[in-house]
Order: structure tokens, then C-alpha cells, then sequence
């Protein structure tokens, strides 16, 4: 086996080999070139993995898998990757395991997402059952409690729980943390394996402990849960405007806006129209393309770039366009993320809408999922990033809001990332309103009632002088 053949003829710790691969770099007479630095680091990992997990077929499965793996990343990941650091980095969590007695598959996972966590939050491997979820979530359907989270206090938060979800209906509110999911702590556990003990088989039981404010202690939910189809895009008339509600860019989003724009227009044509974001994490590049395409007429929309800020693609919008010369505000707030900020930031350069809310999240990246074959799982790694118009990326920098809406005193707003870069046209936001300062109707959703009376004023400076107190 290849264990045994491992064990026959022992080779320094993947650590020893790494701190010689940097001397040897700073040497003038380093002579090995970079691909034989490659494949040795992987040899060295994949011998210290086989000394560390139990033997067997699922072993040898594994350590194969781990040169995949690792090769898939240099070549394909959207950063240049030091792959001797990488599976040094893995094998941090190899070594620290008494020979042969780790679990195959389960060290194989931790060790590629622990190399992967500081070179890219959005990548990791994904086992064959996750892999399957993540397949359906793409198309808008999911099985799981109905949550929308992120990673907070070295806990899951909820963000919103989904409509009609088992979350929603057993009252789950924002802001709760999840604590434990079936009595196994989630503290410091990354955000795609906690999500993966959240996801199961429809009808199966999950017990989970949250932390809410304003309690004196931890509670604990049974849930059952269930296939999760996200209502993709609702609309409806505010005052003769055209609000189109697009919650993600999963399923055909391109469809359902052209499709709603044609229903809501079958009798008389809008006099303006709102694209609300809000919240919205993002999800197919396709349909982000599609969607800002569809309201403009010409012009650049994005460019991928990948390694080294080589330019991979560009889209150009098409002669054809929904709702021409209407007039067209775009909402977004600190969730709108991804492909939600391609479109803002698209329909923002060429003149065809005005963002109004927060600055958006600033995830200007691409994600691609690679299957390992089967019954292997996949791996997601970023492979792109994307810019806009203006040749800048919204990574780590989101897309600037022409008017910011501010919450009313005391009120709750997302946090913001504290690791976000100058805004994309950081010089863009031209006015500051409070959102009570907006028109009551529609009472329940004041910053909708701010796009409405912005629309129906005609532009910024009546908007601002009929919200001057």
C-alpha cells in the first residue's frame, strides 16, 4: 500500500522541507526549479498525511486526492499561490496527530480548509453529501432550517430567516447566534462545516442552541428540516413605480425581472422603476450579466481577471433594453453582495439608475466549483475577479451609494466589515438622508418609501429639498 510504502522510506516533515525550500530560494546557488519545489511539497504532504490517518483504502484514496487538489489550486485559483507555504500550512494539521490514527476523509477535509482559510474565505473542499446541497442551492432550492448567516464572534449569526422556513416559523429572529447545532459546539468551527451539520435530508430532526440578546441564557429550537425554495423576485406598484424585489441571482433572475417588467407593464408602461437588492448575497455571474444587461442599451458591463490581473473576459450590453428612458433607482445595503454589485455598479457608471442605501458589501470575486469525481466531492476556489465599468473591483471595496440612507436613531443596520478598502467612485455619494425624513407610505419599509419619493420628485435636489424639515 501506499501507506506502507510511505512508512518504508521516510522523508523530512513537510515543515523541515518548507524552511529548506526558503533557504534554498535565498541562496545564490538555489538549483531546483519552481515545479520540482511543487511536487515535492505535495510528495511531503501526502507522506505526512500517510503516516498520520489509519490505513487503508480510504487512505489511499485521500493522499492521491491531495495532489489533485493541490495542483487544481495552483493552476486555477485567481491569486498566484505559493504551494510549498499552502501544504505547509496543511500539514499543520496533519502532523499534529499520533500515526495512524486519524480519520481518512475527515483530516483530508481539515487540512485542505485550514491551508485554504487565509489565502481564501470563499474556497474550501466540499464532501461528496455538501457538494449535492450546494448543486440545488445554485438553482434557488435547498435543504436546511431556512437561514441566511454569516460568521460573527467566532459564531454562526443569522441574518434573515427565509419566509415559510422552519426557522421563520419557530421565530428565529436577526441577530440570534447560533450557539450549538445537535450538541456539538460551533465556536471557531469555519462557516461552511457549520452550514454543512445545518444541511441534511428533508424531514430529518436538528436541534439548535441560540444566543439572543436581551435573554438571560441559551436556548435551544427543534426544527425538522425541509427543502428550502427561495421566492426569487416579487413585485408590485408603489404609486405608479414599478418595485421589483430580487432576492438572489440563482434559478433564472433574468427571467423573472423580464417576465414581471412585461406583466407589470401589459397595461401602461411604469413611470419609473426600483431594483431592490437589499440583502441580496449575489449568485450566478450569468445572471448578474443578464439582469444589468437587460437595462442598458450599451457599454462595457464587466471584465474578469484572474492570476496575475490577467484579463479573461469581457461582457458588453446589447442593443436590446427594458424599460428604456424610464427613470430607475437601485437599492442595495450592506448584504447586497457579489452579482448584486455588479448590477448596481454597472447600472451606476453608465447613468441608467441611481443607487440609493448603504455602500454594499464588497465581494467583487468569482467562485467556480470543480467536481473530484465521484463520490470524491468538489472544491470551490475563487477564480476571478471581477471589475466593473470603471476598471476598479468592488472587492474588498463595494459600490458607493449616489445617495446614503441612513437609519433612523436606534435603529438596527448590518454591520460593516472592518476590512473594507476606499468604495468603488468613493466620491459618488452626493447626499446623506435619513430615512425618516422620507414620505410614511409604504409605512413598513422606509427606505423603499425614500426610492418611491425620490422617483416621483424628479431627481436629488427636489428629493432633498421636499425632505428638508
Amino acid at each position: 500500500m501506499l501507506h506502507g510504502a510511505a512508512m518504508r522510506h521516510p522523508r523530512p516533515t513537510l515543515r523541515t522541507f518548507a524552511a529548506a525550500w526558503l533557504l534554498a530560494i535565498a541562496g545564490a546557488a538555489a538549483a531546483a526549479t519552481p515545479a520540482a519545489s511543487d511536487e515535492e511539497a505535495i510528495t511531503a504532504l501526502q507522506d505526512a498525511y500517510a503516516r498520520a490517518v489509519v490505513p487503508g483504502e480510504q487512505a489511499d484514496l485521500h493522499r492521491e486526492l491531495l495532489a489533485t487538489v493541490l495542483q487544481r489550486i495552483k493552476r486555477s485559483h485567481a491569486t498566484v499561490v505559493d504551494l510549498p507555504a499552502f501544504a505547509s500550512a496543511a500539514a499543520t494539521v496533519v502532523e499534529e496527530l499520533p500515526a495512524g490514527t486519524g480519520d481518512p476523509a475527515d483530516v483530508f477535509r481539515k487540512a485542505i480548509n485550514t491551508a485554504l482559510r487565509p489565502l481564501d474565505p470563499y474556497a474550501r473542499y466540499i464532501d461528496p453529501r455538501a457538494l449535492a446541497g450546494e448543486r440545488g442551492e445554485a438553482t434557488g432550492s435547498f435543504v436546511g432550517v431556512g437561514i441566511e448567516v454569516q460568521a460573527s464572534e467566532g459564531l454562526v449569526q443569522i441574518v434573515n430567516p427565509i419566509p415559510g422556513g422552519p426557522a421563520a416559523r419557530a421565530g428565529l429572529r436577526p441577530g440570534d447566534l447560533i450557539v450549538r447545532v445537535d450538541d456539538q459546539p460551533v465556536q471557531g468551527v469555519p462557516l461552511a462545516d457549520a452550514l454543512a451539520r445545518i444541511r441534511g435530508e428533508p424531514g430529518t430532526p436538528i436541534a439548535i442552541t441560540l444566543r439572543r440578546a436581551g435573554l438571560p441564557g441559551d436556548f435551544t429550537v427543534a426544527l425538522t428540516r425541509d427543502t428550502i425554495r427561495r421566492e426569487l423576485l416579487r413585485w408590485s406598484m408603489e404609486q405608479d413605480v414599478l418595485v421589483l424585489r430580487l432576492s438572489s441571482f440563482s434559478g433564472s433572475a433574468s427571467g423573472a425581472v423580464a417576465q414581471a417588467v412585461a406583466e407589470a407593464s401589459a397595461s401602461r408602461t411604469p413611470r419609473a422603476v426600483v431594483l431592490d437588492l437589499r440583502g441580496n448575497p449575489g449568485g450566478l455571474l450569468r445572471e448578474g450579466i443578464r439582469v444589468a444587461d437587460a437595462f442598458l442599451s450599451q457599454g462595457d458591463i464587466v471584465s474578469l481577471r484572474g492570476s496575475g490581473s490577467v484579463l479573461q473576459r469581457t461582457w458588453q450590453a446589447d442593443p436590446d433594453e427594458l424599460l428604456p428612458g424610464v427613470p430607475m433607482v437601485v437599492l442595495v445595503d450592506r448584504r447586497s453582495a457579489s452579482a448584486a454589485e455588479l448590477v448596481a455598479d454597472a447600472l451606476q457608471f453608465h447613468g441608467r439608475a441611481t443607487v440609493l442605501g448603504q455602500r454594499s458589501y464588497g465581494k467583487g470575486s468569482v467562485q467556480s466549483t470543480y467536481s473530484l469525481g465521484e463520490n470524491k466531492g468538489g472544491l470551490k476556489l475563487t477564480t476571478s475577479l471581477y471589475h466593473g465599468p470603471s476598471g476598479e473591483t468592488v472587492q474588498r471595496a463595494g459600490v458607493a451609494p449616489d445617495i446614503e440612507l441612513l437609519p433612523p436613531a436606534g435603529g438596527a443596520a448590518a454591520p460593516v466589515r472592518d476590512d473594507l478598502a476606499p468604495a468603488v467612485q468613493p466620491g459618488r455619494t452626493r447626499a446623506h438622508v435619513p430615512t425618516s425624513r422620507c414620505a410614511p407610505a409604504p409605512a413598513s419599509d422606509p427606505v423603499l418609501a425614500c426610492a418611491v419619493a425620490y422617483l416621483l420628485a424628479g431627481g436629488a435636489p427636489a428629493f432633498a429639498a421636499a425632505g428638508t424639515d
